[in-house]
């Protein structure tokens, strides 16, 4: 067994090497990194004037392969790093699917994603709160293995190319939830994601992402970093907390939201945190700031607060310099934000809505507390002035907007670049609040100038999701057309049904507590888009039972509908094989159309959760009776064996015959209705994982447009996918990519969706649909496609 020697990340190193990939030969480096079952071993290459390693993805030569995977066994503590980056490089980064990051610790892994953003080489960064956990590994301290994979992406046999691996630590921490000391926690994955959130922030500000885990601190890993930040920690342990304290003591600052342990409380200067709920909806809306003396401090951030937790500032200089307003405006005198010498308290967690206000507010606090991350900030505000939108780099932004012509844009265009230059001086001498502020000040000119030099074709798709099914304004569909069409959209997709739940008066399935609040979604949608002209394809979730009544899922449990995993555990989907499941999913897509004036109807979750469901008796049932023969071991043999491969072709015939079913029926009905679907983006991949065969569905003219969900940050890989679906559609219908502006794995600016409209426009895509419409999108993202992608009304080509 060939080992890494232990490597413990020091407290004050700020980059330590893991792997340099400068193996002598191809013999050491294949003794090093092991090939898995279809990836080609490894081999060395000169690049640049120094060693790389290459690894092959064949995923053209071997159909089946999934994703081509190198591993490595090590001896690594990696408790106090908080980042991790990986060198890579890729001549065809559209042909390359994701690239996912593995450390293996014990019986369990650490998994950080990442996607490709360019041809040729570049870094990309794995904070350690975006890492999730497969099985239960024992620790970031005893890491024993490590493992590198490229997904599938286009049918193309690629390569990638790997330069370094290394361990980072910056200024600012992250501490989050050890996974394994808090394991059955409620409220963990919550944690997480505020954790993963606000480090995607940081990382945006240029302050890097690192995040230790409360186990970790107690043992001296935030060293001498300079702030840490708990993103929300609802179980601080007496010992975590003591080690924060040890933390303030010795010179670091903090900065707390939402939970303020007492013992914290009184170290950093406040007083009697105590719990809030709201009086009524809206009432924790947005926050005014009131510090003339913290330079950058934006004067209001929107943020959507559900409840908070307030304090009083009673020591070490402390005063409150944000308070809570509500939806309408009005004062609540309630305590926002909180700081002192030692640091801040935030009263929630910090949330997504209004992000580029967010990096501001994060920016003058962290800032105030330690000053010398503003150099920092500085060079990354200045660096990023460059990227708008499609366009990575200066030149090719400004050609972009001259080559449209429009006036408005190209008087953003001039102001921005005296902007820039101004910031670049400030930058110089020292100034670095106002060069961020100048910089921040460009960005937004050039990103605007960038949005209204967009093309508005007369013909095209424009579609939204919307999730909640309320519109971005619950109880005012109104406005949410009104705006939708203001800003050139066609079309609007509003969930309104699930597997076990309703959002208007059904008498197939539960009512929900939406209808019962704000009554019949589909009434006020369909009225308000009328008179606005916007076409409604009422978006049903199919199988999946959240939300359902918990009465309504324990009687289909009790009548064998729901699914059992390989494992023999039951989940809260209803198993597309069951014929009273078949037609509930088809009478309740059935009664939207025959009762609702509707533009047509349209899937998600048209699929199996995973390549491990349903295994219940009953499908064993159906398939023994649908193939004509017995199954021996069940369901080893359906799930792994040799029947595995005519398993998984049964199960896509479930999901196809209910596509096909509700085809038929909706067009029986009513000829006009248009059938549609959210699908993933990855194909083949879906079909063998999520029995989702969405390409044949088209084939048979089940569907009228598609809308694959492409969701990503990388325009490399959106591309890509893009491509190898007007492959496979091959014209026969519309496809309108999904774009993930506010996605649980992509979220992008308006420039940044507007680039991926350009690219979905430059490829032959006839349209496309953006997740998901709320108030925040509604302010930001809607207006910003308006400018100019959406200046001018369109008809839809389906």
């Amino acid at each position: 067994m060939h080992l890494l020697p232990l490597i413990a990340i020091g407290l004050l190193a700020a980059d330590r090497q893991i792997d340099d990939f400068q193996y002598p030969t191809v013999t050491t480096a294949r003794e090093a990194w092991v090939a898995a079952s279809g990836t080609p071993p490894v081999e060395t290459v000169r690049d640049g004037g120094r060693v790389a390693l290459r690894v092959t993805a064949p995923f053209a030569t071997e159909p089946d392969l999934v994703r081509t995977v190198i591993d490595r066994n090590v001896r690594l503590d990696l408790a106090a790093a908080g980042e991790i980056v990986l060198d890579i490089a890729c001549d065809r980064p559209e042909e390359a699917g994701p690239v996912t990051l593995y450390f293996r610790s014990g019986k369990g892994w650490y998994a950080g994603g990442g996607s490709l953003e360019k041809s040729g080489w570049q870094s990309l960064h794995f904070s350690k709160a975006s890492f999730r956990t497969e099985e239960s590994p024992t620790g970031w301290h005893r890491i024993d293995g490590i493992r590198i994979a490229m997904w599938r992406g286009p049918a193309r046999d690629t390569s990638f190319r790997l330069g370094r691996l290394a361990a980072l630590s910056h200024d600012v921490a992250l501490v989050i939830p050890n996974r394994s000391a808090h394991a059955g926690d409620g409220e963990l994955d919550t944690a997480l994601d505020a954790a993963d959130r606000l480090s995607g922030m940081l990382a945006e500000l240029g302050l890097g992402a690192d995040a230790i885990d409360d186990v970790a601190i107690t043992q001296g890993a935030l060293g001498h970093r300079k702030i840490a930040i708990l993103a929300y920690n609802p179980r601080l342990t007496d010992a975590a907390t003591a080690a924060l304290q040890r933390f303030v003591t010795g010179g670091g600052k903090l900065l707390v939201c939402y939970q303020l342990p007492g013992r914290l409380a009184d170290i950093l200067g406040f007083a009697n945190p105590k719990y809030i709920r709201p009086e009524q909806p809206g009432h924790f809306a947005r926050i005014r700031f009131d510090a003339p003396d913290m330079a950058g401090l934006p004067d209001m951030v929107e943020q959507a607060s559900w409840n908070i937790t307030t304090a009083e500032p009673v020591d070490h200089n402390a005063r409150v310099i944000g308070r809570w307003y509500d939806a309408s405006g009005g004062a609540t005198d309630r305590a926002a934000m909180l700081i002192s010498d030692r640091g801040a308290f935030f009263s929630h967690i910090v949330l997504g809505d209004d992000r580029q206000r967010k990096k501001q507010m994060l920016a003058a606090v962290l800032g105030h507390l330690a000053p010398s991350l503003w150099k920092q900030m500085t060079d990354a505000a200045v660096e990023r002035v460059a990227t708008a939108g499609h366009c990575k780099d200066l030149p090719s932004l400004i050609a972009h907007v001259r080559t449209d012509g429009n006036a408005r844009a190209m008087q953003q265009l001039d102001e921005a670049m005296d902007l820039y230059e101004t910031a670049k001086k400030e930058s110089a001498r020292g100034a670095y609040p106002e060069a961020v502020r100048l910089a921040r000040r460009s960005h937004e000119r050039l990103a605007e100038a960038y949005l209204r030099a967009q093309p508005s074709p007369a013909r095209e798709g424009r579609a939204v999701w919307n999730h909640s099914g309320t519109g971005a304004y619950s109880g005012d569909w109104d406005r949410s057309a009104k705006e939708l069409a203001a800003a050139g959209f066609n079309m609007v997709l509003p969930n309104m049904l699930w597997g076990g739940q309703a959002h208007y008066p059904s008498d197939v399935l539960p009512r929900s507590g939406t209808f019962r609040k704000y009554g019949d979604q589909i009434e006020q949608c369909t009225t308000a888009a009328k008179k606005y002209g916007l076409e409604v394809h009422v978006w049903k979730v199919n199988y999946n039972l959240s939300g359902a009544p918990r009465e309504f899922v324990d009687m289909l449990r009790r009548q064998g509908r729901t699914q059992v995993s390989a494992g023999g555990e039951h989940h809260p989907w209803l198993c597309p094989s069951h014929p009273e499941n078949k037609r509930l999913e088809l009478e309740s897509m059935l009664e939207v159309a025959r009762e609702y004036p509707v533009d047509g109807l349209h899937f998600d979750y048209i699929r199996y959760p995973g390549s491990d469901r349903c295994y219940c008796d009953g499908c064993r049932d159906r398939f023994e009776a649908d193939s004509g023969r017995r199954v021996t071991d069940w369901p080893a043999d359906c799930y792994s064996g040799d029947r595995s491969e005519a398993y998984n072709d049964w199960r896509c015939r479930q999901i196809t015959d209910l596509v096909a079913a509700v085809h038929r029926e909706g067009k029986r009905l009513r000829p006009t209705l248009k059938i549609s679907a959210a699908v993933f983006g990855a194909y083949p991949d879906c079909r063998r994982s999520v029995a989702q065969d969405w390409p044949e569905w088209i084939r048979l003219g089940y569907l009228d447009f598609v809308c694959p969900m492409d969701y990503t940050t990388s325009d490399p890989y959106f591309k890509g996918l893009v491509k190898n679906q007007l492959k496979l559609v091959g014209g026969r219908i519309p496809i309108y990519p999904g774009i993930g502006a506010t996605a649980s794995n992509s979220t992008l600016t308006p420039d940044r969706v507007v680039g991926q409209i350009h690219h979905a426009r430059s490829l032959g895509a006839q349209g496309f649909t953006i997740f998901n419409y709320h108030r925040g999108t509604a302010t930001s993202i809607i207006p910003g496609v308006g400018l100019g992608a959406g200046a001018q009304r369109a008809k839809t080509p389906h």
